[in-house]
């Protein structure tokens, strides 16, 4: 098939743009022809492209998003194309992916002066036209959390939507092939080996839960946590407030898999996510997690059998009874609760992703 792919930036960074670097080499492998629609795109992605199309970026992030969306849909009638496929805020495809969940629903945890600012109410604008306009056929989401969204805030009927769950790479995520990863890691750290370690990632630590997940850390003295993703800077004073100076270690952007295979448990009190790569990679990687249950990827979470689910992410007691549970476990258990972990995920393939939108395709004709 001949496809476009509609989104204001194909290059090698961030969550979505590693998606659809994975996605376009998955579907050009197939065989597949691609069309890419863009402000912006790097040479690896151009390598994948039949054609590219290209809409200048505006001077804002702002005018960005609302330029890329308007130009796309005039667009859209002159692609000589079999189906069109859409990503961020374009209201005019075949079928669309909400990789990131449902915008009014996160909107809503922000502050209010953030919620009022011009980016938000745009953001916002744009998924009422996309959700509420009639010009896309179908919609693609990561996780039934976000159909459910979709249906409660925008009425979109169920038969409208398909739950196609993020790929995961079972190769480059998995456990650690003996001990010699963890042992090294908290070598380098000055951890030993008994000391129980948890991992929290992310870009966006105050969505994400460290506020109460520090508060909760105090509580629990034996454990410690290893934060990857954005630095700690901000994060000094509460830190030191909490008495946790020794025991909070900050990881920067580092290359995840190691740390997940060093790590004891993974901890995700998230206020909201769609369907979070972290945690997929993570049960991989045979490491059992703490997960929200504002995450739409707590649907692979069973009680006791490969993790724990986070009802209340944002309460700290909770948070401080789930980690001291975690701490409490015999090293067999939990052994065995991250190879369920693991042997859940597999089954989340490539070929199974992209069978899932070659069925949305079929469906919609």
């Amino acid at each position: 098939m001949r496809l476009a792919l509609l989104y204001h930036q194909f290059i090698t960074r961030g969550g979505l743009e590693g998606y659809l670097r994975d996605f376009a080499t998955q579907l050009q492998g197939g065989g597949h022809e691609l069309v890419l629609v863009t402000g912006r795109i790097d040479q690896p992605m151009r390598a994948l492209a039949a054609e590219v199309r290209l809409i200048p970026p505006a001077f804002t992030s702002r005018g960005t998003l609302a330029k890329f969306a308007a130009r796309s849909a005039a667009l859209v009638p002159e692609l000589k194309v079999d189906a069109v496929l859409g990503f961020g805020r374009t209201w005019r495809q075949d079928l669309h992916r909400a990789g990131g969940g449902c915008h009014a629903c996160y909107s809503l945890l922000l502050p209010w002066w953030k919620r009022w600012k011009p980016k938000n109410r745009l953001e916002l604008a744009l998924e009422r036209r996309l959700y509420t306009g009639g010009e896309t056929r179908h919609f693609i989401v990561n996780s039934s959390k976000v159909r459910d969204e979709l249906a409660a805030v925008w009425q979109v009927p169920g038969d409208r939507v398909s739950v196609i769950h993020t790929a995961v790479d079972s190769v480059k995520w998995q456990p650690a092939a003996d001990g010699e990863t963890r042992r090294v890691l908290r070598q380098e750290l000055k951890m030993p080996a008994d000391v129980p370690a948890f991992l929290f990632a992310s870009l966006d630590h105050r969505r994400k839960g460290l506020g109460g997940l520090l508060q909760a850390l105090a509580q629990v003295p034996e454990a410690r946590l290893w934060v990857a993703g954005q630095p700690l800077d901000a994060w000094q004073g509460e830190i030191q407030r909490l008495g946790l100076s020794g025991r909070v270690t900050g990881l920067g952007r580092a290359d995840l898999r190691p740390w997940y295979q060093a790590a004891d448990w993974f901890v995700h009190p998230t206020h909201y996510d769609a369907c979070a790569n972290t945690v997929l990679q993570s049960m991989a990687c045979g490491l059992p997690g703490l997960i929200s249950a504002a995450d739409g990827a707590v649907e692979f979470v069973r009680e006791g059998v490969n993790g724990t689910v986070l009802h209340q992410p944002g309460d700290v007691e909770e948070l401080r009874s789930r980690l001291a549970w975690a701490v409490g476990r015999p090293e067999a258990e939990r052994l065995t609760l991250g190879t369920a972990a693991r042997r859940t995920v597999l089954p989340l393939t490539w070929s199974a992703h992209v069978e899932g939108w070659m069925t949305a395709l079929r469906k919609i004709g």
